[in-house]
C-alpha cells in the first residue's frame, strides 16, 4: 500500500507498506510499515511472500531478511 509520509530532513515522499490480509475475516492481520520507496522492490517481496505462503507471524523477520 502506497502512502505519502514526511520526515524531517528528507521532506515529502512515499512508501510502501506491506501487510497480511486474512481473507476470511477480511481485515489485515499484520502490517509492516514504511517498507521501502521503491514499488519494484515491495513487489517483488510481496509476490515472495505470496509465494511462499508466509504466516503473518513471520511477515516483519522476513522482510527484514530480504531487505538485507
Amino acid at each position: 500500500m502506497p502512502k505519502i509520509r514526511y520526515a524531517q530532513g528528507v521532506g515529502t515522499y512515499v512508501s510502501y507498506d506491506i501487510a497480511a490480509y486474512d481473507c476470511f475475516a477480511r481485515d489485515i492481520v499484520a502490517l509492516v510499515p514504511d517498507v521501502t520507496a521503491d514499488r519494484d522492490t515491495a513487489l517483488h517481496i510481496v509476490g515472495q511472500l505470496n509465494k511462499h505462503q508466509l504466516s503473518p507471524i513471520h511477515l516483519n523477520d522476513a522482510i527484514l531478511d530480504m531487505l538485507k
